[in-house]
Parts: C-alpha cells; sequence; structure tokens
C-alpha cells in the first residue's frame, strides 16, 4: 500500500510539474498573441498608408500625363514669347544706341 501511495504521489508531482510546464506555455502564447494582435494593427496602417500613396500617385499620374499632352503646345508658344522679347530688346537696344550717337554727334 505504501509502494502505492509512493507511485501517486510521485504521479501528482509529474502532474504538478506538467501543469506548471503549461501555465508557462499559455503565459508564452499570451504574450506572443499580444504582440501577434500588435503586429497586425501595424500591418493593418501600413496596408492602408499605401492604398493612399497609390491612389495620390494614380492622381499625379494622371496630371503628369495631362502635362506631358499640352507640353508641345507650351514649347511652341514659349519660344514665340522669348523670340518676340528678344526682338523688343534688340529693337530697344538700337533705339538706345541710335539716341546715344545722336547725343555723341550734337556734341
Amino acid at each position: 500500500m505504501e509502494e502505492r501511495l509512493i507511485r501517486v504521489e510521485e504521479g501528482l508531482k509529474t502532474v504538478a510539474e506538467d501543469l506548471n510546464d503549461i501555465k508557462s506555455a499559455l503565459k508564452d502564447i499570451a504574450s506572443s498573441l499580444k504582440t501577434l494582435a500588435v503586429l497586425e494593427e501595424k500591418h493593418n496602417a501600413v496596408s492602408e498608408a499605401m492604398r493612399r500613396a497609390f491612389k495620390s500617385i494614380k492622381k499625379n499620374t494622371e496630371r503628369i500625363d495631362s502635362i506631358e499632352k499640352a507640353l508641345p503646345e507650351l514649347l511652341i508658344s514659349s519660344s514665340w514669347v522669348f523670340k518676340a522679347v528678344i526682338y523688343v530688346m534688340a529693337l530697344l537696344g538700337v533705339g538706345a544706341i541710335g539716341t546715344l550717337l545722336k547725343s555723341i554727334i550734337k556734341f
């Protein structure tokens, strides 16, 4: 009978040790689940930010496309304006030189 009682006590000790191991494992699992939940929230935030970024990129792409379509016309008109400005500046320069020469010749 004593032998049987000793075996039961040993079995209870083994079960108690196993229960402690299970408690420790459950604590680790709970900690891991908390970490996983935090990571999942961060992942969701990053996914949402990427969605917004791609939406913004799409809008900018459309805007750039419209600018690129209008660019040849802008280049043509800007070259005409630039040529006109140079022509006006040349006329003003010739006029200024003429005025200078007239004033020099008078003296």
